[in-house]
């Protein structure tokens, strides 16, 4: 009734506050989630547009192909969000902050291999160029960004107020600045280990980072429920998920080690699948109060 009388006089109802950063959580998430199906849209297109069955070695491969567009956009929009966002806890909050600035390099230093297989299948020439091009935007907005995140944190410290980061969050902020510091001592002085190797320890570092994240989760979700009743850590779905991003890390590199060519697609497919269930079931349970509280239900 409030929002008819509202459009009756002219006016709008003002939103509340905590409702509306709920919802803010929730839209970030289901885009995060939209963009891991787009994404597989795009390289499942594009499979289908070689004609010949052949698949990309990988799905960082695939950015040599159409598909490199959309895989750019999505990995830097992941990696905003997962920085955006505030985890439940403050290691929570700092591993979600790691894994979200190793997304853009992800993407900004592509994969060195271009594959054989594509529609439409690019070279390595312009690489180069746009690792230079590129990583110099990202060095320079992330620099920006972590002045700014300094100043506020002071003046947080300054004021006292609930918004001052804790020890752990502030070691997290430190460790994201000796990443940016050595990032950029790379980038200026050592660009052959950048070109290299600096996409795998990117995407290495990123999924350790949300390996680490869901069992942080799974020991969370534990506590929760043994304040009402002893439950195994076993029954539990992020218990699940990390078991399962285990056994899929020693089967692919099992299946590396018996000659299987693609174990670098099927690891990243895997990968990418676990964490988008473990970020739909985060996003389920956590789609009334945004963050976890001590009424956390499986």
């Amino acid at each position: 009734m409030a929002f008819l009388r509202g459009l009756v006089s002219g006016q709008r109802p003002l939103p509340d506050p905590p409702s509306a950063a709920v919802k803010t959580y929730r839209y970030l998430r289901l885009a995060m989630i939209t963009l891991v199906v787009g994404l597989f849209a795009c390289v499942l297109y594009e499979h289908g547009k070689t004609r010949t069955g052949c698949w990309q070695t990988s799905i960082s491969a695939y950015y040599y192909t159409p598909v490199q567009g959309f895989l750019v956009a999505a990995l830097v929009t992941i990696g905003v969000s997962l920085v955006t966002l505030r985890g439940n806890t403050d290691w929570e909050d700092v591993l979600l902050n790691l894994a979200g600035v190793c997304a853009p390099v992800v993407a900004f230093v592509p994969y060195p291999v271009t594959g054989t297989c594509g529609s439409v299948l690019t070279d390595t020439k312009n690489r180069l160029a746009n690792i230079d091009n590129n990583m110099l935007g990202l060095i320079v907005a992330g620099g920006l960004a972590l002045v700014i995140i300094g100043v506020l944190t002071r003046l947080a410290e300054r004021s006292g107020g609930p918004d001052r980061p804790g020890p752990v969050g502030l070691l997290g902020f430190w460790a994201i600045v000796v990443l940016f510091l050595a990032a950029t001592a790379v980038y200026f002085w050592d660009r052959s280990l950048l070109l290299d190797h600096g996409h795998d320890i990117a995407a290495v570092a990123m999924f350790g980072f949300i390996f680490i994240n869901v069992w942080v989760n799974a020991a969370a979700l534990h506590r929760a429920h043994n304040a009402t009743a002893a439950r195994s850590i076993w029954r539990n779905r992020y218990t699940v998920v990390g078991v399962l991003m285990a056994v899929a890390v020693v089967v692919d590199v099992v299946a590396r080690l018996a000659g299987f060519r693609w174990w670098v697609l099927t690891l990243e497919t895997s990968m990418i699948l676990l964490f988008a269930w473990f970020w739909i079931a985060q996003t389920i349970e956590l789609w009334d109060q945004g963050l976890r509280g001590g009424s956390t239900q499986q």
